[in-house]
């Protein structure tokens, strides 16, 4: 294993290949904590807030902000929350044209609650709108394929509408999402381009456990073995390691910077990857370049930084 510190910077930013399509799930966010401990059974003083979320939603504003053309294909309910996911997500400059209204439906909201020490109690997912995204929904609705353009898919999906997307002759990045969800896209690993995966992933994925970098590197070649193209294990704060379509792999370790939310911090790295990608960089450049965007995001008080863009990553770099 090599430990690789890339370097990437304007020169490196001249050209961008068409546009990236996102299918995958778009939900409000909403998290309470308590000023004092939990008490069963009673009303606690303490705060809330609700933000734009969802994995594929999250990547695609990412995207959108570092400058690739973008497009989402989701579904929302007719709801309050249904329109301010549109509205939210439009003003970061992703097409959402293709973004769902389902009437009848309920946005799908994940609601969380945490104690005075900012550690969750409990948290609830209501999920069921992402079963209407079915093969027939995203044979309809997908845009017309354009020369270059990758698709990019999270693992919300069903495991049938997985299967039909990455059959659709794009290249295509997966996220994972998590482990028990990773297995959907398991039985068609030879048709992904770009696999991104944390530690559990990659192990329930590889069959090998992950707890360190070296590990993460045998994950990555099993993977890529059986037939993945590239793939990017994620270790948190122990840094990223990767895996090139040459079966060459490497790592960059995490640099250490002031965390205010790890939330969305994950879906800055694939987003800033799949950026650098598109703007003509090595893979160990993309990684570089998406490591910076998660610097930033995790900076942030919300999933999505407000402060991110091409700019920003070249001064974080």
């Amino acid at each position: 294993m090599s430990v690789a510190y890339p370097s990437f910077g304007p020169g490196d930013s001249a050209s961008l290949t068409p546009a990236v399509t996102v299918v995958g799930g778009a939900n409000m966010d909403l998290g309470a904590q308590t000023d004092t401990p939990l008490l069963p059974g009673d009303s606690t003083p303490g705060h809330i807030q609700y933000a734009p979320g969802g994995v594929g939603r999250n990547i695609a504003e990412n995207l959108a902000r570092l400058g690739v053309p973008v497009s989402l294909l989701t579904v929302v309910g007719d709801d309050a929350f249904g329109t301010q996911l549109i509205t939210s997500t439009a003003a970061s400059g992703v097409d959402v044209t293709k973004m769902l209204r389902l009437p009848g439906q309920r946005t799908a909201t994940y609601l969380s609650m945490h104690g005075p020490d900012g550690d969750m109690a409990f948290a609830v997912n209501d999920m069921a709108i992402l079963e209407q995204l079915t093969p027939a929904c995203c044979t309809q609705h997908m845009p017309a394929p354009k020369p270059g353009e990758w698709l990019l898919l999270d693992c919300n999906l069903q495991t049938a509408t997985l299967a039909h997307l990455l059959n659709s002759g794009r290249t295509v990045v997966v996220d994972a999402v998590s482990v028990a969800k990773c297995r959907r896209v398991e039985a068609h690993l030879p048709a992904v381009h770009l696999l991104k995966v944390n530690r559990l992933e990659a192990a329930a994925l590889s069959g090998n456990p992950v707890h360190a970098p070296e590990d993460a590197v045998r994950a990555a070649h099993a993977l890529h073995a059986r037939g993945v193209k590239r793939i990017v294990v994620s270790l948190g704060a122990d840094g990223v390691v990767w895996c090139d379509t040459d079966g060459s792999t490497g790592f960059l370790a995490a640099r250490h910077v002031p965390v205010v939310n790890t939330t969305g911090a994950g879906d800055a790295l694939l987003a800033g990857i799949v950026a650098g990608l598109q703007r003509q960089m090595s893979l160990s450049q993309a990684v570089a370049y998406g490591r910076a965007c998660a610097e930033i995001t995790l900076s942030s008080t919300f999933a999505n930084s407000s402060e991110l863009s091409h700019a920003a990553v070249l001064r974080q770099h």
